[in-house]
């Protein structure tokens, strides 16, 4: 399978060499196709686009985009994935002034996957450094290291909102996880990031070959009123071997030109329980 019709563009993404955790990368020249209006189903892909107004928020900064944009994304959440409960992750959001503050808060331009399918061990272990970080939010949202064990699945859900230009100089380019083979997925540990010990696992991807066999999408202007979400971890799809990742990358947009604006964006990011029977 390979994806029909004319890119929306070519584009440099930068992937791993073969050797995991090196933190060397090689350019690749693949092509990137227009999402809109494809027939792309979530559950394949890994990825969906929806209209979701953003709520008003004072100011566009953490803080302010962690309570009623939070809430809001919290219930969308739960509405598309049936889930009994939610645990909202702080949102991250890269402008240039956060990625001043603090380098790894500027758009990412290598291919990666968040998490490995060390997630959900992860969260269950409390001996781990991540314990550190994630107890104090499971106990604020209610919810303890035993509801994630009891539950019967774990899906972390991803939500990216453009905050700034319509077409800025780093959009955010995703790829349909059918066309990357758990082959070309290589695990490496993050010991920190944002200023947080944390020792998570994520994915790098090797560089294909031929260049367009993974499958490159992005959808063109998005406005602050829509709202892409994409899974990152799904223990359901751990379990019958099926992508659970989706490799993504902000990427050179040839098209904004060359006095495009610096992108402005906010992720936001959903742990999913579900616990009924």
């Amino acid at each position: 399978m390979r994806a029909e019709g004319e890119s929306y563009c070519q584009a440099v993404l930068n992937y791993t060499l073969d050797v995991a955790g090196s933190g060397d990368t090689t350019p690749v020249e693949v092509p990137i196709f227009d999402a809109r209006g494809r027939d792309l189903a979530f559950e394949d892909c890994g990825f969906r686009l929806l209209e979701h107004a953003l709520p008003a928020v004072k100011a566009i900064d953490a803080s302010d985009l962690s309570g009623s944009h939070g809430a809001a994304v919290q219930a969308l959440a739960r509405e598309l994935s049936g889930c009994d409960r939610t645990l909202l992750y702080p949102p991250i959001v890269r402008s240039p002034m956060m990625a001043r503050k603090v380098a790894d808060y500027a758009p990412i331009t290598f291919v990666h996957s968040d998490f490995t399918d060390d997630y959900r061990c992860m969260l269950e272990d409390p001996a781990r450094p991540y314990a550190a970080y994630i107890q104090p939010l499971l106990a604020a949202a209610g919810l303890s290291q035993r509801d994630v064990t009891l539950a019967r699945r774990v899906l972390l859900l991803q939500f990216w909102r453009n905050l700034g230009a319509e077409r800025p100089d780093y959009p955010l380019a995703i790829c349909d996880a059918r066309s990357v083979p758990r082959a070309d997925l290589l695990p490496f540990v993050v010991p920190e990031y944002g200023g947080l010990h944390l020792e998570f696992e994520t994915f790098s991807v090797r560089a294909p070959r031929p260049p367009d066999v993974h499958h490159w999408y992005t959808f063109p202007g998005m406005s602050h009123d829509e709202l892409l979400v994409f899974r990152t971890y799904d223990s359901a799809c751990v379990e019958s071997d099926r992508p659970f990742w989706t490799p993504h990358s902000a990427f050179r947009d040839p098209h904004a030109g060359a006095n495009a604006l610096q992108r402005e964006s906010v992720e936001m990011r959903v742990l999913c329980l579900f616990t009924g029977g």
